[in-house]
């Protein structure tokens, strides 16, 4: 029988399934993107090499759209090598759909109905790309989008999740806080989803309060 990756898609298979649009909506709120190859688009999927794990993860998610196996290489910024794993989707139309939600141009955006499109899922999938240990609680790292972006995030988790949220200055730019007070909370939203490999992101770094 021939490996259902290479297979050629049929109608059906170019329809996401709720929990793949879940997983999609977290990787391009994190470090994922979308980019036109020929009429349409496919999705990039690149972590940093200790989490090959989540590469692999993301990979079978998205397995209906996906024959590239992984692909191992380093990434040189300022004279330093990072090793690094990816995959590339697929060009498929279904992409393209996502790609004008998502962005304005060539600049990734926060859609204004971002409300309507997290799930719990979204949310782990999200932590495991950019979220960070931070104080008594959890960031997660939104260096790229606009403030009213990220404010628009940070209302998003505290009226839809119950999650105390608040702006943090950061290297320039805005990230979403989640106060210790709203860890649990936040533990128990996430925890049926994250991989074990990333619970740690969970685990404040200090003793501190709010």
């Amino acid at each position: 029988m021939t490996p259902r990756e290479v297979q050629r898609p049929t109608r059906s298979a170019r329809e996401l399934t709720e929990f793949q649009q879940a997983v999609l909506v977290g990787t391009l709120l994190g470090d994922g993107s979308i980019a036109k190859h020929g009429y349409h688009h496919r999705l990039f999927v690149k972590h940093k090499a200790a989490h090959r794990s989540l590469v692999e993860w993301k990979r079978e998610v998205f397995g209906d759209f996906t024959t590239m196996p992984l692909h191992e290489f380093e990434q040189r910024l300022n004279g330093r090598a990072y090793p690094c794993v990816q995959f590339v989707t697929r060009t498929d139309p279904v992409f393209s759909i996502w790609r004008e939600r998502f962005y304005r141009g060539r600049r990734k955006i926060v859609p204004n109905d971002i409300d309507q499109l997290v799930t719990p899922v979204s949310i782990a999938a999200w932590l495991m790309d950019d979220g960070t240990a931070d104080r008594a609680g959890t960031s997660f790292q939104t260096h790229s989008f606009e403030r009213d972006e990220v404010q628009r995030l940070a209302t998003m988790l505290q009226e839809r999740f119950g999650l105390r949220t608040s702006l943090m200055r950061n290297r320039g730019a805005w990230i979403v806080y989640v106060y210790g007070s709203s860890l649990e909370a936040l533990k128990a939203l996430v925890a049926p989803h994250v991989l074990p490999q990333f619970t740690y992101k969970l685990i404040p770094r200090g003793t501190w309060t709010p």
